[in-house]
């Protein structure tokens, strides 16, 4: 019951936010005209090519921007500060990258989740916020169950650590047998060691699905 009083008043604080800051740069609070993000902060994003950064188990994993300036900032409002409208930049820039690498096939889009504490804890999930947004931009389905986070991770700073953190972490949940005949859109917001996506890649092909591709809106510099 704590929780869900603590999330009410949380989502109506946030809602106040996102009306006082409509107007305002998401990155710096200077009044801007149309878009999220002021000028100044729009050119602060260090784009990457829209050729596969990584490759695994012949899955591209293809990343927008480095995760630094304006993205970072982003990212963080967003996940820690409960500015709610960060995902509305941050999935048009997912959007505007995916145009420029889509193939002709049938996507559904699917995204890391997190486990039900940091859901509660936080009041919200980022990474759906995101998810959500880039449906409304792209049409692509979004199979919002589709992962399961079945155990609690806390943060590993060592990749050895991450990988061996991560394990055992998701479960698919195939409920409609159709979905092995789309392509899996898999988006996250960063790439570090990238054992995380390995993990739910690893978590897909056991269910004999292996048409993926990954997005994430940032790559460490790492």
């Amino acid at each position: 019951m704590y929780l869900k009083i603590k999330s009410f008043v949380k989502n109506i604080y946030e809602n106040f936010l996102d009306l006082i800051y409509n107007k305002k740069c998401v990155v710096c609070n200077s009044f801007k005209e149309n878009s999220f993000l002021c000028k100044t902060c729009a050119k602060d994003v260090n784009y990457l090519s829209t050729f596969a950064h990584r490759i695994y188990n012949c899955v591209p994993i293809f990343s927008v921007a480095l995760y630094n300036g304006s993205i970072k900032t982003l990212i963080h409002k967003l996940k820690f500060s409960h500015r709610k409208n960060a995902s509305i930049p941050l999935a048009k820039m997912l959007f505007e990258y995916f145009i420029k690498i889509k193939e002709d096939k049938d996507y559904i889009i699917a995204f890391p989740p997190s486990f039900f504490i940091k859901t509660a804890q936080r009041g919200y999930n980022h990474m759906y916020l995101i998810a959500k947004e880039f449906s409304l931009l792209s049409n692509i389905p979004l199979e919002k169950d589709l992962i399961k986070k079945i155990k609690y991770t806390t943060p590993q700073f060592k990749a050895r650590d991450r990988k061996k953190n991560i394990l055992g972490s998701f479960k698919i949940n195939l409920k409609d047998r159709y979905l092995k005949e789309k392509t899996v859109l898999l988006i996250d917001d960063i790439t570090t060691s990238g054992a995380t996506l390995e993990e739910i890649i690893n978590c897909f092909n056991k269910e004999n699905i292996f048409d993926i591709v990954c997005l994430t809106i940032s790559k460490s510099e790492k």
